[in-house]
């Protein structure tokens, strides 16, 4: 028996041996490497030259070589580049004397993008001219993408270049069309997110289709990096997303353009948490914009845009949340426990830059409405009651039905110059400033309801003198210290003292007439 399997064997061993050598004696010459030549070159719009073939023992009855040269020589980007091919004829023809080429592997072949300081997109120079090189007496079936990549290579201002981001373990077929070349069934992976896709390229623009559905926090960086933006510091995945994406470069203009779609359950805002996104997003230059973007913040709902500028590396907001409980989202913004409570609605226009945390780079407007809330420890109608001698409130909260203003934020910090109060009784106009380090700097007036100004007037009867056209009493108010410490102080003897004047005023006026 082991001697059977012996000759068998050696039988099977003398039928390969003897098959490799049909093959390379009907490849090796002129005719074949000349016809894969004129392919590629009319497949990529360069001339393509390869060395000498040579045999290849894996796959089983190819050839391969490897030191091709695609187009100019030490181009970096925009370039083609191909590390090795490999050649798999069909051995029934072959047995006839006729050379058909079931496949040319084109591996590691890549394709290098540059994107210069001034955001333009510059794309290797392909004009498709398909051809089969039947002329030539071989004929080839189809042209396959094994390990392939497209790298994006960024100019810097200085004019250095380096490679930023790429898509990784390409595989396609590529296929002449009327009007260029079609990558079909694209499988890929951006970081180690995998994709699927399809690209073309003709003589107008090269486009790329693609769906992700698994894309984690780690991907990010390459993600965004394939757009020429960084991944800001303050931003990730705490679950996977899903994108599919459509781009493309116009070779007139030199710019991207795209559209797509994102969804993710989950994305960390440090420190802020935001849930069920959804958005659509277009691509234009230098612009990216996710509009409209719904997602779910501290309960609240929100519907707004989302834009980032890849240079500089900026992100602009423009959003509205309804609904919001105010207490969660400012606990989860700060990290401690917070004193203010209620349902709010925030309208925001606000920017930064992707490379500084949320919090201090953020600047612009925010308008924010808050009702039926309250304020604790911070006992503002208390000291008000107790400066016009009115029986002081116990609590030391304060309750209000509505609480709204527009903020101009900078550097941390919030200025307002229309903050409203309207709590029981009262009404608080203020302006100032609440910093970064949580000081207050504010002032302005306590206007009392018309029920609330005729007990304050009888016990202060100074105070009849500060009423308005109403019959409210105004006072001026101002708050200091900080929001863990806050300090009140009504003026009341500049209220008593004017009370007086604007009494002996109306005395005089009397005796004059």
């Amino acid at each position: 028996m082991w001697r059977k399997l012996a000759i068998a064997a050696a039988v099977a061993c003398t039928v390969v041996i003897i098959g490799l050598v049909f093959v390379w004696q009907a490849l090796r010459g002129d005719q074949v490497r000349t016809a894969i030549e004129l392919r590629l070159s009319a497949l990529l719009g360069q001339p393509v030259t390869i060395g000498d073939l040579g045999i290849s023992i894996s796959p089983l009855f190819s050839v391969s070589a490897d030191g091709l040269r695609i187009g100019q020589a030490n181009v970096l980007a925009p370039a083609l580049s191909i590390e090795r091919i490999v050649v798999r004829p069909r051995i029934g023809p072959l047995l006839r004397r006729r050379v058909i080429i079931q496949d040319i592997e084109l591996r590691g072949f890549v394709v290098s993008l540059l994107r210069d300081a001034s955001g333009r997109w510059h794309v290797p120079p392909v004009t498709p001219a398909p051809g089969s090189g039947e002329g030539s007496g071989t004929t080839i079936e189809r042209v396959r993408v094994v390990d392939g990549r497209i790298r994006i290579f960024d100019e810097t201002a200085r004019g250095e270049v380096m490679s930023t981001s790429s898509i990784d373990d390409i595989s396609t077929t590529i296929e002449p069309t009327p009007e260029g070349l079609q990558l079909a069934s694209i499988n890929g992976r951006i970081g180690e997110a995998g994709i699927r896709g399809a690209a073309r390229t003709t003589k107008q623009s090269v486009a790329l289709e693609f769906t992700a559905d698994e894309i984690s926090d780690g991907d990010l960086p390459a993600l965004l990096g394939l757009l020429g933006t960084e991944r800001p510091s303050f931003l990730q995945l705490a679950d996977p997303a899903s994108l599919t994406a459509s781009v493309a470069v116009d070779r007139a203009s030199a710019r991207l353009a795209g559209k797509g779609t994102l969804r993710a359950p989950m994305v960390a805002l440090d420190p802020l948490r935001i849930q069920d996104v959804s958005s659509t997003f277009t691509i234009s230059g230098d612009r990216l914009q996710f509009a409209p973007m719904t997602f779910t913040l501290a309960g609240g709902s929100h519907a707004g845009s989302v834009t980032m500028r890849f240079d500089p590396s900026r992100w602009n907001i423009d959003s509205r949340v309804n609904g919001m409980n105010v207490k969660a989202f400012l606990d989860a913004l700060t990290g401690a426990d917070q004193r203010l409570e209620g349902t709010a609605t925030v309208a925001a226009a606000l920017s930064g830059r992707v490379d500084q945390a949320l919090v201090q780079s953020a600047s612009g407007r925010l308008a924010l409405t808050i009702v039926d809330g309250v304020i604790r420890n911070f006992p503002m109608l208390a000291a008000i009651d107790r400066a016009l001698k009115l029986t002081a409130q116990e609590q030391g909260d304060t309750a209000f039905e509505r609480l709204a203003g527009t903020f101009d934020i900078a550097n941390g910090s919030a200025r307002t110059d229309d903050l409203v109060i309207t709590a029981r009784d009262v009404r608080v106009h203020a302006s100032g400033r609440i910093s970064a380090d949580r000081s207050l700097d504010m002032r302005g007036s306590a206007v009392l309801s018309p029920e609330r100004s005729a007990r304050a007037i009888s016990s202060v009867n100074e105070l009849k003198g500060m009423r308005n056209a109403k019959g409210q009493v105004e006072v001026p108010l101002t708050i200091s210290g900080s929001l863990d410490a806050p300090s009140f102080n009504v003026d009341v003897a500049s209220i008593l003292k004017k009370g007086a004047l604007d009494e002996l005023k109306r005395r005089l006026r009397r005796i004059i007439r």
